[in-house]
């Protein structure tokens, strides 16, 4: 399947990233680690410019691991001993939910950070992958810049009013005389 997605995309370089899982130290028992050191858990083969990946490879985790152990599943960065990545329980893993893995690229295509989410599995595949770019946020939109005239203040000029915007208040003292002197004739 990678290899023709591969074909059919002849311009596009296909990436690829592995995903570590790490298991965090339980609070009853902080010496033991179930699994000792970050292991391979996914590899995905991923386009920079498409928003789907391919799962190339996938490695459950295996051990005996309380539902409510939690488990680091991430990225090791450049630098040494950093990792980027987030916590899941380790009950995430089981064959009743579909697994999402979001792979966050920057803006030359290299991965920064990985996601993972579980839903109720359907009729659709076991194991999903996103790939998210990072876009510019928005940007504010400023006001025009105020305009000053010579002397040093605003040109305010007055918009045009029509006839009844002006002459409103004369129209209305009529109206009034015209019911005042109409109510004595009676």
């Amino acid at each position: 399947m990678l290899l023709s997605k591969l074909i059919l995309l002849p311009a596009a370089v296909a990436s690829s990233v592995t995903v570590y899982m790490h298991s965090v130290p339980s609070t009853s028992s902080p010496q033991t680690a179930v699994i000792p050191s970050p292991i391979p858990l996914v590899q995905i083969s991923y386009d920079a410019d498409q928003t789907t990946g391919t799962i190339v490879s996938y490695t459950p985790p295996q051990g005996s691991y309380a539902p409510d152990h939690l488990l680091r599943i991430g990225l090791h960065g450049n630098k040494e001993g950093t990792w980027m990545g987030i916590l899941a329980s380790a009950a995430s893993f089981a064959e009743v939910y579909t697994k999402k893995f979001v792979v966050h690229l920057d803006e030359k295509g290299e991965p920064y950070h990985v996601g993972f989410s579980t839903s109720d599995k359907g009729v659709g595949e076991e194991l999903e992958v996103l790939v998210v770019r990072k876009e510019a946020g928005p940007k504010p939109v400023l006001n025009k810049p105020v305009v000053l005239n010579a002397d040093g203040r605003i040109d305010s000029k007055e918009p045009e009013k029509s006839f009844l915007q002006k002459y409103w208040w004369m129209i209305a003292i009529f109206l009034v005389v015209q019911l005042v002197a109409g109510g004595g004739k009676e």
